[in-house]
């Protein structure tokens, strides 16, 4: 019988690897258990240097512009929508009836 139950060949350096691997994956978590980011149950810890008092956070102008950006964007695309609504379902009947054409 061999160690670990592996006969000798690729089969170590396979189980090698992934040995190391694991042992990595291990190590960066105690790694970020030291740096406060996860709690000995894995939990995420929220806090550090950007963490204010009382649980608050800045954000930053880059942040400000894109969703001041956005909220706009999103106002003017629901106004064009009713506009055009009201323009398919008011006044367009008539123009495409006296044309022959019928809507889609």
């Amino acid at each position: 019988e061999s160690p670990h139950g592996f006969s000798t060949g690729y089969e170590q350096l396979e189980d090698m690897y992934n040995q190391y691997a694991q042992e990595e994956t291990v190590c960066d978590f105690i790694s970020s258990l030291h740096a406060g980011t996860y709690a000995e149950d894995g939990e995420i810890v929220v806090s550090g240097a950007n963490a204010r008092a009382g649980g608050s956070s800045g954000t930053t102008g880059g942040q400000k512009f894109a969703l001041a950006f956005f909220i706009l964007g999103t106002v003017g695309l629901a106004v064009y929508a009713a506009m055009l609504h009201s323009q398919l379902t008011k006044g367009s009947k008539a123009a495409l009836s006296r044309q022959g054409g019928a809507m889609a």
